[in-house]
């Protein structure tokens, strides 16, 4: 009858390991403190990140510095968010970059002129579209698409169809899961 003594032994051991161990990463967890999350730092070493950007710039931001190691998040993105108004040349417009906020002019007219260009190889008439985008009249080149798509239904693929060609993407999940 010994041989269950030596289990009991060796699950008593596994499960004292596992208590300690599962305690110690709870307490390195607990370390780190409460207001270390993104919200706060604006990401990791986020805010003095761009703190430090700022200064080799030649930019004054000892308060929001000064601030940021007192731990006072919220007066350095009060502050910060006065600076970013003193200085709106500093930071990137809002919706700025690829992809952000509404589409404006110039991005409508790079994305219609390579469709432009493919139509024209097939051989379409696409000339008057292709005026109205370069001059920048995209109110005129978006009637003058849409006549063209109702007169050449076949020229544009079908909604759900494109480069993935038989892909339907939500649909085929939708189904599968019913």
């Amino acid at each position: 009858m010994k041989t269950p003594r030596i289990y009991y032994g060796a699950v008593a051991v596994f499960c004292i390991a596992v208590l300690v161990i599962g305690t110690a990463g709870a307490a390195a967890m607990t370390q780190q403190g409460p207001g270390n999350n993104l919200k706060d730092k604006a990401g990791q070493f986020g805010l003095e990140k761009i703190l430090g950007n700022l200064t080799a710039k030649g930019y004054d931001v000892s308060a929001i510095s000064a601030a940021v190691t007192s731990g006072d998040y919220t007066t350095a993105m009060t502050l910060m968010k006065e600076f970013r108004t003193a200085h709106p040349d500093v930071f990137p417009a809002c919706g700025a970059g690829a992809g952000k906020g509404p589409m404006t002019d110039q991005a409508k007219g790079e994305r219609m002129l390579p469709m432009l260009d493919n139509l024209t190889a097939k051989g379409y008439d696409v000339s008057a579209i292709r005026t109205a985008v370069t001059s920048g009249d995209f109110k005129t080149a978006q009637t003058l698409l849409q006549e063209f798509r109702t007169a050449h239904p076949d020229v544009f693929p079908a909604r759900g169809e494109g480069a993935g060609g038989d892909h339907q993407g939500w649909q085929r999940r939708t189904q599968n899961n019913r």
